[in-house]
C-alpha cells in the first residue's frame, strides 16, 4: 500500500489533496497529515453560517473548509489526521459502509495499543442535535474509558472510497465551544470535557504516525511504501485548493 506523509498544510490544501487522491487514485493510498493554521472542516451538507462562529474563527486565524465527506464539523488543532483512499475493488473492505468503518477502526485500535492506550469501538452511532463532530459519534468510532478519541467520515464515488479522520493528541474544550454556535457555550464546553479525551501529549505526531502505520499494515496485511504526490495529483490539488480558498469565508 502506498503511504504519503505530508507536512502541516492549510485547510484548503489538505482537503484538496484528499479530493485529488480520490479522483485520481489507481491503488490504495494512505496519507497522514496535520493542519497549519488550525482549522474547522465542515461536512458536505452542513450549514456553515448557521452552525459555525465565523467571526470568532476569522479573529483567531482559524481556517474554515468544506469537506467532500459528510458528517459534522471538526476543529483540527492538536492531532494527526489519516486519510485512506482506494478503488473499491482493490481494497478488501465490506460493501456496507458501517462495516467498512469497523475494519478501518481495527487499524486505529491496534495503533493506539502500540502507544499503551486501550481503545474500544462504539458500535452504534449517537445522533445528537449538535454541529460538533466530537459531541456525537458515528459507526465504530473509538472510545477510551467511555470518551471519544477519534472520528471518521467516508465518501464513495465512481467506484472509489475515501475515509479520513483525526486522532487527538490533545483537546481544548473551551476553544471548541467558542468555534460553534450553540445555545449555551458553557454547557457545550462542559459536554465536550465529559465526552472527549486525547493522547494528552503522551506521543509526538511522529510516534503516532509510526503506530498508525503498523496498525494499517497489520489490518490490511500489507507493507506500506513511502511515496510522494504525483505531478498530476499535485496539479489537481493546487487547482482544488484555489477553488476552496475562494469559498473559505
Amino acid at each position: 500500500m502506498r503511504c504519503i506523509i505530508t507536512p502541516p498544510k492549510t485547510a484548503a490544501e489538505n482537503m484538496a489533496i484528499d479530493e485529488a487522491l480520490l479522483q485520481l487514485c489507481t491503488e490504495p493510498t494512505l496519507r497522514f497529515y496535520q493542519w497549519s493554521p488550525r482549522a474547522i472542516s465542515i461536512g458536505y451538507n452542513q450549514d456553515r453560517e448557521k452552525e459555525i462562529n465565523v467571526n470568532f474563527c476569522k479573529a483567531n486565524n482559524i481556517d474554515i473548509v468544506r469537506r467532500i465527506t459528510g458528517g459534522k464539523a471538526v476543529l483540527h488543532d492538536q492531532e494527526v489526521t489519516y486519510s485512506l483512499v482506494s478503488p473499491e475493488d482493490k481494497l478488501n473492505l465490506p460493501k456496507q459502509v458501517n462495516e467498512s468503518y469497523k475494519v478501518i477502526a481495527e487499524a486505529l485500535v491496534i495503533a493506539l495499543k502500540q502507544l499503551g492506550i486501550n481503545a474500544e469501538m462504539k458500535k452504534q452511532p449517537d445522533k445528537h442535535a449538535t454541529s460538533i463532530c466530537f459531541n456525537s459519534s458515528n459507526w465504530y468510532e473509538l472510545e477510551v474509558n467511555g470518551k471519544k478519541i477519534s472520528g471518521s467520515a467516508q465518501r464513495r464515488i465512481n467506484g472509489k472510497i475515501l475515509q479520513h479522520g483525526p486522532l487527538l493528541l490533545d483537546f481544548d474544550p473551551e476553544l471548541n465551544a467558542k468555534c460553534f454556535k450553540t445555545e449555551n457555550e458553557q454547557e457545550t464546553e462542559k459536554q465536550l470535557k465529559n465526552n472527549i479525551t486525547s493522547l494528552k501529549q503522551k506521543a509526538t505526531p511522529e510516534q503516532l504516525i509510526e503506530a498508525l502505520k503498523k496498525g494499517f499494515e497489520q489490518t490490511f496485511n500489507t507493507t506500506l511504501q513511502l511515496s510522494e504526490l504525483t505531478e498530476d495529483e499535485q496539479a489537481l490539488a493546487s487547482k482544488l485548493a484555489s477553488d476552496k480558498l475562494k469559498k473559505a469565508f
